[in-house]
């Protein structure tokens, strides 16, 4: 019996890869036997409800676009309760996820990849308890730089794009003094950028080494970049990152199933490149292998 999949594509991704790579995306899949059904988004959260109302009736639901689509495809995979299979075809600008999963950035042999690929559990995250992500939660610099950047620029310059708009707010970068604790370790300070993370790299620039980050450990690895005080603090934390050898008086590392965060103003977040909102309080929390993802 063909195995009944639901295609959620985002035509507007990256440069446009979805769009020109769609019916030799379906002619792979429907080739290996499936029984392909196609929804197109039409607006932000569509790919939610089309999951939400939908998934109950497919044996794999795919989604196809970037990290955002993915969390909106996952997002509905949990309010709805669904257990069947998730495949990501990234057809995104970064994509970190895909990178981290090691899936092919040829949505072609993406496609391929789903006809034969291996079904593992991932551990998800819940933010605030009724919003969640795939792989990452974060607030603080270039973060607004994910959402603000124009979609026709992302689709034509790809990085440069969210480059040249992250260059034009560092005048605007700031720093929130926090109190985070994660599963009952606190820790107090004055922050640029914060990240509960499941991810190799993050937004591509920041990456974790393979023995740091387990997608199935019950934890997200957290990251806090503290604001630098002095001329030279500022090298020495752009160095620490570049070296993935964190320094815990300018980065620090940790990691739990359990973090909140507490500030005395209103700090704007972001999930999976989306915005989410701004916040005093915000609480993430690990959800432990909740999704089942076809990867290598």
């Amino acid at each position: 019996m063909d195995k009944r999949v639901l295609l959620i594509v985002n035509p507007f991704s990256g440069k446009l890869q979805a769009k020109n790579e769609l019916m030799r995306i379906v002619k792979t899949l429907c080739d290996a036997d499936f029984s392909v059904s196609i929804h197109i988004t039409r607006c932000r959260k569509d790919a939610t409800r089309v999951t939400e109302e939908r998934a109950k009736n497919f044996d794999t639901v795919i989604a196809c676009g970037g990290d955002g689509t993915l969390n909106e495809v996952m997002t509905g995979v949990i309010r709805s309760g669904y257990t069947g299979e998730v495949g990501f075809l990234p057809a995104g600008t970064t994509n970190d996820l895909a990178a981290t999963l090691k899936l092919p950035r040829n949505l072609v042999k993406a496609a391929e990849l789903i006809t034969y690929g291996a079904v593992r559990p991932v551990d998800y995250g819940s933010f605030n308890k009724n919003q969640f992500f795939a792989y990452i939660a974060s607030f603080g610099a270039f973060t607004e730089t994910s959402y603000n950047t124009d979609q026709k620029a992302k689709n034509v310059w790809g990085h440069l794009a969210y480059l040249a708009e992250g260059i034009g707010s560092v005048g605007t970068i700031r720093p929130y003094n926090l109190t985070v604790t994660c599963d009952g370790e606190r820790v107090s300070g004055s922050f640029v950028f914060g990240a509960a993370a499941n991810s190799l790299s993050i937004g591509g620039i920041v990456k974790l080494k393979p023995e740091e980050v387990d997608l199935t450990d019950g934890m997200h690895e957290l990251l806090l970049v503290r604001t630098p005080e002095m001329p030279g603090d500022l090298s020495a934390t752009i160095g620490s990152i570049l070296a993935e050898d964190f320094d815990p008086e300018h980065v620090i590392l940790l990691r739990g199933k359990r973090m909140e965060f507490h500030c005395r103003e209103e700090v704007p977040w972001c999930l999976d490149g989306e915005f989410a909102g701004k916040c005093k309080t915000a609480l993430i929390e690990t959800l432990p292998e909740r999704l089942r993802i076809i990867r290598p």
